[in-house]
This record gives structure tokens, C-alpha cells and sequence, in this order.
């Protein structure tokens, strides 16, 4: 899985790491939260380490014609893996740790978590190793003998990684879903359809509609669904003037109409069967922020600056 595919759920578990706070200034019972710091320590960990990881695989692999038998030795051109930055790396060690030693117990995560710490150890541990190998040049007196004697355990550390990290993910998203619901009902039972109600909602609902519509067979029938129901909590938001004289909420408001804008976009472009164009081909190709409109790639970029809004309220 790439980073690519990673940036929905991460970007959604910082959403919902953040807005504890942002619900707690709007008085939300204190017991709404609990917990929050645990699973903040995981989300610092898997977003400080999970890119720089997939960079590091990716650096590694593309110099070798062969990533299941490895080095021969004897290519031009030879790239260490990417080693993970100190600081980051910090926040999978003892933060974690005492995250995980923290009540209450969480059964969904922590287990996850624990796996995850240690695979990430592991795995940082090959990486370096290999870093300090491959910076010292050994491979030039050793005839490549420890290139291959070091690629089948990073591998195997890296795919045991992977795995752990798609665990991670899931159990991160699973849990802030169920979390947020329960939140929504509780501000919605307590202090009513209010300001962290409404927050809460537009971005539960939004990150809905781009699961549905950025699934590798999208159901169109239910994200056209899904996008009535996201436009709706908008517009109630609207017309009972939430937000109203707040600037940071009006920033929010615009990313959230992006967002039903290129979700509507996206649809037509499944519903027409309407494919890429050169000149889209190419844009995309680039790695250029700006992805043509109906694609995966620009609902997904929507929905990032709606929870980047979302995030600069709740601090």
C-alpha cells in the first residue's frame, strides 16, 4: 500500500485527535474525552513514522532490477533505505510505551498498537544497520556480500511492517468512527445541534462520502446518496447560521462546499465513464497539488483542506 492510499485515515485520525480539544472549549462533559491522550500518543507515532517508512521502501527498492531475489552487487547504482528522523522516531518509543500502560485499557488499540511499536523497532533497527553499511561503502570490499546478506531480513521487517501499519489504520479509523458518533449524539442530547455538533458531523459525514467515492469499485448509487446527506448538514449548518461572524469557521464552511463540489464532480466522472485526458494524465503524473477535477486524487486533496480547517479551529 502506498502513502498515497494512507492519507485518508491519517488525515481523519488528526481530525479527531484535535477536536477532543476543540468540543472540550465548547463544554463538552469531560468524560467525552476520555482517553484522548492515549490514542493521541498512537496517532503521533503512526503519522510521525508511516510516510518516512514508505519513502524509505520505496528508495531502497528502486535501484534493485529484482526486489524478490535482491542485490547482485554489481548495479551502477546503489541507494541505502531511507533511515527515519530521530525525533520521529522518538515518538514510537517511550510516549507509546506509556500510552499503552495507560487506563482504561483500550482493546481495539492497544493490542494493535503494541505490534505495531515493535515492528516499527524492529524494522528501524534494519534500516539503520543498513544505513551505516551502505554509508561506509562496505559493499565495494566486501563484493557485495553484504547487500545480500541484508536484503531478505529488511524485506521481511518492511512486509511485517506493512502489515502492522494496515492494522494500525484500520483500528485508528474504526475507533475514531465510533468515538465521534458517540460524541455527536452526546453534544446533540446535552447542548444541542450547536457549533461542535455541527463540526463533528460535516466531517464525519464528509469523510463518508469520500470512502464511498475513493473505493477501488465505487458505488455510485450510495456515494450519490451519501452527498445529499453530506449537502444537507451543510445547509442546516447554514441556515441555522452556525459559525456566523467566526472567520475560522467560514474557512471551514468553503473547504466543506469544496468538498460537495468535487465529490458532485467526481460523480459525474463515474457516472459518464469519462477517463483521464492527456493533459490530465500528465498532471497527475507530475505529482502536482493541483489534480483534475473528478479524480481520487482531487476529492481526496478537498477533504485534507477541510480537516486542515477543521484541526486550525480546534487548536
Amino acid at each position: 500500500m502506498t502513502a498515497s492510499t494512507r492519507l485518508l485515515p491519517l488525515a481523519a485520525a488528526i481530525a479527531f485527535a484535535t477536536l477532543f480539544a476543540g468540543c472540550q472549549k465548547h463544554g463538552t462533559d469531560a468524560a467525552a474525552v476520555d482517553g484522548a491522550e492515549k490514542i493521541n500518543a498512537y496517532i503521533a507515532c503512526f503519522n510521525g513514522v508511516q510516510q518516512p517508512i514508505q519513502e524509505s521502501y520505496e528508495t531502497y527498492v528502486s535501484w534493485i532490477a529484482n526486489p524478490e531475489t535482491g542485490p547482485t552487487g554489481k548495479e551502477s547504482t546503489i541507494r541505502a533505505p531511507g533511515t527515519v528522523l530521530s525525533h520521529r522516531v522518538e515518538m514510537c518509543g517511550a510516549p507509546m510505551t506509556a500510552a499503552l500502560a495507560q487506563t482504561p485499557a483500550n482493546p481495539l488499540l492497544d493490542p494493535v498498537a503494541k505490534t505495531y511499536q515493535e515492528r516499527f523497532a524492529t524494522l528501524n533497527e534494519r534500516i539503520e544497520d543498513a544505513g551505516r553499511y551502505y554509508t561506509r561503502e562496505d559493499y565495494k570490499r566486501d563484493g557485495g556480500e553484504g547487500l545480500k546478506q541484508r536484503h531478505a531480513p529488511l524485506m521481511q521487517a518492511y512486509a511485517a511492517f506493512f502489515e502492522a501499519s494496515d492494522a494500525m489504520d484500520a483500528a485508528l479509523e474504526q475507533n475514531e468512527d465510533t468515538r465521534r458518533l458517540a460524541q455527536i449524539e452526546a453534544i446533540e442530547k446535552g447542548e444541542g445541534r450547536n457549533a461542535s455538533y455541527y463540526h463533528l458531523k460535516i466531517i464525519g459525514d464528509g469523510k463518508q462520502l469520500v470512502k464511498l467515492l475513493n473505493a477501488e469499485t465505487p458505488d455510485v448509487a450510495a456515494a450519490t446518496a451519501q452527498l445529499s446527506r453530506y449537502q444537507a448538514t451543510l445547509e442546516e449548518a447554514q441556515k441555522a447560521k452556525v459559525g456566523q461572524g467566526d472567520a475560522m469557521w467560514g474557512h471551514m464552511e468553503r473547504a466543506a462546499d469544496k468538498l460537495a463540489s468535487e465529490g458532485g464532480r467526481r460523480i459525474e466522472r463515474l457516472k459518464s465513464g469519462q477517463p483521464l485526458n492527456r493533459s490530465e494524465q500528465m498532471l497527475l503524473e507530475s505529482g502536482s497539488s493541483l489534480a483534475p477535477g473528478g479524480t481520487p486524487q482531487a476529492v481526496l486533496a478537498s477533504y485534507n483542506d477541510l480537516v486542515d480547517m477543521s484541526n486550525r479551529m480546534a487548536r
